[in-house]
């Protein structure tokens, strides 16, 4: 007699304790953390890595509530859902919210209004947020922003720096620090 559907689903495939490993193919391709290997060779100090982990976190955190949604309205006969614009507030924790509220916003108003030396303030933005979050490689970030061999490291240090003075601040919220 054959299984139910749901037997089936819950039914855990037989997988070896010890998984193949990468091909070299694979390993080749893998891209290693920019913000990681500049703190590991002294380029970027803790702090700055610090910084970066929690704008990654804080970006990781409002992209969960940005993928669509849909719901099968024909199969339930129920009306279609419409998203609410800030639905990704309420996927959030409270120490996120509290983080992007009162540290990430307030960074990023910043970063729009300071222009560097060799960016405008957008500009600035958008290198210091491809290299943390998108893990975009100096060369191209320096090339796709038109800077000089070597300059994006002190662009994407003076952005943290930035964000450091605001982890520093104790805003409104619910005191995390």
């Amino acid at each position: 007699m054959a299984a139910s559907r749901k037997a089936r689903l819950h039914r855990v495939p037989d997988c070896p304790e010890d998984p193949a490993p990468p091909t070299p193919q694979t390993v080749a391709r893998l891209r290693h953390d920019v913000v990681g290997r500049l703190v590991a060779r002294g380029r970027l100090r803790p702090s700055h890595a610090e910084a970066a982990e929690e704008i990654r976190a804080v970006c990781e955190a409002v992209g969960r509530g940005m993928s669509p949604t849909a719901q099968p309205s024909g199969w339930t006969g129920r009306p279609g859902f419409r998203r609410a614009a800030y639905d990704f507030w309420d996927r959030m924790s409270a120490r996120e919210r509290w983080i992007w509220q009162c540290r990430y916003l307030p960074w990023t108003r910043e970063m729009v209004r300071a222009a560097d030396l060799r960016l405008p303030g957008r500009r600035f933005l958008r290198l210091v947020l491809d290299i943390v979050v998108e893990n975009t490689g100096l060369r191209t970030a320096e090339r796709r922003y038109g800077l000089r061999n070597g300059t994006a490291v002190a662009c994407l240090a003076r952005g943290l720096d930035r964000y450091g003075s605001h982890r520093g601040r104790r805003g409104r919220g619910e005191g995390f620090g």
